[in-house]
């Protein structure tokens, strides 16, 4: 099954030729930037810190009144102090208020040096959920890193102190790479998931299991957690949708081993989605959705990794129909694709050229609008000149109104200099998601640009409205 379908995938990009025959329109109104100065804790303000340097946000809209945001992103401060700031809109995205989380870094009076990989989500009766992946300071038994979720009841103008789902210290376990989703038929009833890898003295991990955990009551107590699927390979980037029929699932990529490193190895890895008819309870084998080679994108000018690779998936709902992108990055062209299924998530469609150009395209970001029309966020390095000193990115959006036949691409942002961004063990940072919304009439979007679009360090965050 897993060869036809890789072969039906290169004859499908073979027909597509040198482009995807996108539409080209005008470019979007220019976004605007909503990161910038915090009030935080005397305790936090004493620390010695470089400049702000936004990363990785996400984003979520009230289900009852639109004009209702919520954003979440890494604020990335060193040596040793990051955190996760949310940011707060009454008014559809215009005007925005941001706050530090309470009760989570030391210096707010929680237990944690470092938060990340936010993901927020809000439920039916405007309780807000942020997950996100702490870790408290190291010590002589080792790293002990959790998933907690801290809780608005009033808009985001008050925060609870973090609910703790799952605790573990490296050796031998570490958790990894949150969701939650707020279910958008239940009030009260919200989901988890994450990854957990068993750790081995200063071996990378390459194994995991996937585990879930839910509330009944809006947050304040939370199931035990549980592993849902172990397939004996690394499972990543687990994603949670609920459809209008009231099936939950579960959508993420596995490979033997997602590799971390500059030119990978062709390696094929899967789309997996597991479905569950009982809010969690129990789940479904996983089906497979797409079957995909492995890449990661590098820098044009000097071959050095930029952090962008191919378990980098996103997935959306619009009633019983489940959307799923992905990137892949060849040496004479690069492509976005979608798949998508009209069941739910039992039975998949051949995947569907959302871009295919010379350039590099990556990180694509999906959601779906009230009119089902469907739009990718992505960025790609069509502007950089050969020999230039700056990385010239780029921010696309593309809307398709017949469910992926056919795309319109407008210009969303940029440039800017990504090799400007700060750079970590795998390259320069701007995250690993980005943030995008359906709204009744189209979409908003929270990403990250580096200089010379940043105004208060490396990289900023900026909010655009974006008409279906």
């Amino acid at each position: 099954m897993r060869a036809r379908g890789a072969a039906a995938l290169a004859a499908l990009l073979a027909l597509a030729g040198c482009d995807s025959g996108q539409i080209k329109q005008t470019s979007l109104p220019p976004p605007h930037l909503i990161s910038g100065p915090l009030i935080v804790p005397p305790a936090c303000a004493k620390r010695t810190q470089s400049p702000d340097h936004p990363g990785e946000p996400s984003l979520a809209v009230d289900p009852t009144n639109p004009r209702q945001l919520v954003a979440a992103w890494q604020e990335n401060r060193s040596p040793d102090d990051v955190g996760n700031i949310v940011a707060v809109s009454h008014d559809g995205g215009s005007t925005w208020n941001r706050a530090v989380l309470p009760s989570v870094l030391t210096c707010t009076g929680g237990l944690y040096t470092h938060a990340t990989d936010p993901w927020v989500s809000i439920g039916q009766d405007g309780t807000v959920y942020v997950s996100a992946l702490v870790s408290r300071a190291a010590s002589s038994a080792g790293t002990t890193r959790d998933i907690v979720v801290s809780i608005s009841r009033d808009h985001g103008a008050t925060w609870e102190a973090p609910v703790v789902l799952q605790s573990l210290t490296a050796p031998p376990a570490q958790p990894d790479k949150d969701a939650i989703l707020a279910d958008p038929r239940r009030p009260g009833v919200a989901y988890a998931v994450w990854v957990e890898y068993p750790v081995t003295g200063n071996a990378q991990p390459s194994l995991d299991q996937v585990v879930f955990a839910r509330t009944t009551d809006a947050g304040h107590t939370w199931s035990k957690p549980a592993s849902i699927y172990n397939g004996n390979d690394e499972a990543q980037e687990n994603q949670l949708l609920m459809t209008a029929g009231g099936v939950l699932l579960d959508v993420f990529v596995e490979g033997s081993s997602l590799p971390g490193t500059a030119h990978p190895p062709p390696l094929p890895v899967t789309v997996r989605v597991m479905r569950s008819t009982n809010q969690g309870q129990t789940w479904s084998p996983p089906v497979d959705a797409a079957t995909f080679t492995y890449t990661n994108a590098v820098d044009p000018g000097t071959g050095g990794q930029l952090r962008f690779f191919g378990q980098q998936i996103t997935a959306a709902a619009a009633g019983n129909a489940i959307y799923v992108a992905w990137f892949e990055d060849h040496q004479d062209f690069s492509t976005i694709l979608l798949v998508r299924s009209e069941d739910a998530g039992l039975h998949w469609r051949p995947p569907q050229v959302v871009v295919r150009e010379k350039p590099q395209a990556f990180l694509p970001t999906l959601a779906v609008a009230g009119d089902a029309t469907v739009g990718v966020l992505w960025f790609d390095v069509r502007h950089f000149a050969r020999g230039s000193a700056r990385l010239d990115t780029d921010a696309w959006f593309s809307t398709s109104r017949n469910r992926g036949a056919g795309w319109t691409e407008r210009h969303a942002a940029g440039p800017f200099d990504l090799r400007s961004a700060p750079r970590g063990s795998l390259g320069p940072f701007i995250g690993d998601y980005m943030g995008l919304v359906g709204l009744p009439d189209g979409f908003a979007a929270v990403f990250i640009q580096a200089r010379p679009q940043s105004r208060n360090g490396p990289t900023d965050a900026f909010f655009s409205r974006i008409p279906g």
